[in-house]
Order: C-alpha cells, then sequence, then structure tokens
C-alpha cells in the first residue's frame, strides 16, 4: 500500500496536472484550477487505496479460511484412471506429498474444480499403470521404516520416460526419485584416465563425458583406468557408449584394483569384468558362462557398483550381469585391442537409473 501511494503522489501529480490542463485547453474547456485537479486526484487515490484494502482483507480471509480447512485424511477418494481402472486410497495418502500438485488435487480445497466421470470418482487422463505405481508407491511410503526405505517403483523402459514426465507433472519427481533427478549421480567429480599402457590411447573430456579412442596401426592390448578409486561404502552408477567397434573386434570393460597393470590388464588378479567373445572375467580369470555374448557398436551399457556387486545392464540387449565379491577401492577399467575403437564413460542418470530398474 505504502509503495502504491508513493507512485501516485510522485509519478502522476505533476504529469497529471499538466495533462489534464492541456487537454482542456485544447477542447476548449474552462480549465480547473491546480487545487480542483488536486481535489480529484486525491479522491481518486482514496478510492483506489479502499479497494487495496479490500482486497487485503478478502485475500486474507481466503487464506485463513484456507489454513482452518481440514479434510478427513481418512476419507476414501475414487480415481478414474484413464477410463480403465478404478483406484480407491485414502485421502491422506494422496497428499502425502505437501504442496505437491497431486496432493493439491485431493486436499478437498479445489473438489469441485475435478473432472469426474458419470460415477463421481476424479477422472485423470494418464496412463492407469502410472497412477497405480504412484499410489502404490504412497501407500508404502504411508509406512515406511525409516531403517528399511522403500525403493522407487519400477516400469517398462518404452515408458520410463513417460513416467518422469508424469512424476514432474504433479511435482513428485524429487519425492519418487531424490534431489536432482534428471541429473547425472554417484560418480566422483574429479574422475581422470590415468596410467595408459600404450601412447596409441588417446582421450579427451568434455560436458561430463570422457572419451577414449584408440589410435595406431598395430593392434595391441591397452589398459587404461579411471582416478580415484571408487569407495567400497558408496554406490557408483555409470555408462559406457561403444561409439566405434568392429564387428569381432576385442573390447574389455570392468574394474580393477591395481592401478599399475600389465597391458594384459583383464588377466591381472585384480580385474573383474567383461570382453567381447563371451569372456566373463573374475579376478583375472576368464570363466565365461553367465550368458555374456560380446560388446557390439553402438551398444549402451549401464554399471553400478553396490554391496560390492558389479552389475552390467545391455540395453541393446536387454540383460544384466552381475559379478560378486568385488574388492575395496577399485578403478573403472578398459582394455582396447583393436585400432580405430571409441568408448565414451559418463554417469548415469536418475532416469536412465529407472529404467535397469535401479
Amino acid at each position: 500500500l505504502d509503495r502504491r501511494r508513493n507512485y501516485i503522489d510522485i509519478s502522476k501529480t505533476e504529469e497529471s496536472l499538466t495533462a489534464m490542463t492541456k487537454i482542456k485547453e485544447r477542447k476548449g474547456v474552462n480549465t480547473p484550477s491546480k487545487d480542483e485537479l488536486w481535489a480529484q486526484l486525491q479522491e481518486i487515490q482514496k478510492q483506489e487505496l479502499a479497494a487495496m484494502k479490500e482486497e487485503k482483507q478478502n485475500l486474507e480471509a481466503e487464506k485463513k479460511a484456507m489454513e482452518n480447512f481440514k479434510a478427513d485424511p481418512s476419507d476414501i477418494i475414487s480415481i478414474n484412471a484413464g477410463g480403465q481402472v478404478t483406484i480407491q486410497a485414502h485421502r491422506g495418502t494422496l497428499c502425502l506429498v505437501k504442496d505437491s500438485k497431486f496432493s493439491h488435487m485431493f486436499s478437498g480445497r479445489w473438489e469441485d474444480s475435478c473432472a469426474r466421470d458419470e460415477h463421481g470418482c476424479v477422472f485423470l487422463d494418464h496412463d492407469p499403470e502410472m497412477i497405480q505405481l504412484i499410489v502404490n508407491h504412497l501407500r508404502a511410503k504411508k509406512i515406511e521404516d525409516p531403517t528399511d526405505p522403500v525403493l522407487p517403483p519400477t516400469i517398462s523402459k518404452d515408458k520410463s520416460k513417460s513416467f518422469h514426465i508424469l512424476l514432474k507433472y504433479f511435482g513428485l519427481e524429487e519425492f519418487f526419485y531424490g534431489e536432482g533427478s534428471d541429473l547425472p549421480s554417484d560418480l566422483p567429480s574429479d574422475l581422470q584416465p590415468v596410467a595408459a599402457t600404450s601412447s596409441y590411447i588417446t582421450t579427451s573430456h568434455e560436458e561430463g563425458k570422457h572419451r577414449v579412442c584408440r589410435g595406431g596401426n598395430v593392434n595391441s592390448f591397452s589398459f587404461l583406468g579411471f582416478s580415484p578409486a571408487l569407495d567400497g561404502e558408496r554406490s557408483y552408477f555409470w555408462k559406457c557408449n561403444i561409439v566405434t567397434l568392429r564387428n569381432e573386434d576385442w573390447l574389455f570393460l570392468g574394474l580393477i584394483c591395481n592401478q599399475n597393470p600389465s597391458q594384459n590388464s583383464y588377466s591381472d588378479s585384480t580385474s573383474f569384468g567383461w570382453a567381447s567373445s563371451t569372456q566373463h572375467y573374475i579376478a583375472g580369470i576368464d570363466t565365461r558362462g553367465d550368458g555374456w555374448t560380446k560388446f557390439e557398436q553402438g551398444e549402451v551399457l549401464y554399471f553400478r557398483l553396490q554391496d560390492h556387486v558389479l552389475t552390467m545392464h545391455s540395453t541393446l540387449k536387454n540383460l544384466s550381469f552381475s559379478i560378486p565379491n568385488i574388492p575395496n577401492d577399485p578403478c573403472i577399467h578398459f582394455n582396447l585391442y583393436h585400432n580405430n575403437t571409441v568408448v565414451e564413460l559418463e554417469p548415469l542418470s536418475m532416469l536412465e537409473k529407472s529404467e535397469a530398474g535401479w
């Protein structure tokens, strides 16, 4: 109110008096005195201030009414999801995430604005599977044991992106997947390539992505590790994009604890991972037999190190493979044999973690 008063007193007074006087003169009308004009402006100001005061009182009354409004959390709400499924849940469950759009919809304050079907159910024009996942997760979180946190729901890869878009629309994405769910997660920010055993290996780094190229004209095993080592008490997630790899070319992706191995690093006793031609290395020994086949050009591999278990998920094959008993403080580890092989390493986003069921 004070700002508005100052605006009227300072900005309008002289300019308005002058302008009104000129208009009157041009029209040949008797020009009121400045005192008369000033009185008119004061009356306008008085009316505007009264209107503003009334508006403020109305807002405060509405705010107080909203604060005093308490819908019964035990009310049973019926939801028609996409015209296919009817879901019932307590109001308190649906309003678990305060200040979210989803909570506001079912708070009881906006009942009249919700679209409803012929049976009076709240109609949500969204994929019924996704709505069911949201409600089920809210139910689980409502009775969650803090010592045993409820994991986010998993959804098929073809619906994963749409599910995250829907969560963001309802204001639930952070509640489901944590803060910054659309950002890369869980790789050391100072990760750097180190200890390449071949001058044929070149690396570059741009926008959070490490690009590793195997050049030269001679094929030979070439080790590349990444520092710092990964803390055994944390969980880490990353992905490798195989940009270039000829049909039968050899490639190893995994972990190693020895940061100064020989060029045959894949066979080091601290090496764990997978290589082309069905090779599956545990402590440097090719065990095979876990169903792994080979890497392919264009393939994207998701990796997770958690509770001393290394897991690799192939998005191309839609298959996952795991190696248990990973020692403490391993490093991400590549070994490239053929020239013109290109692999990229970057953090895994929360969305991609969800796609892998992690």
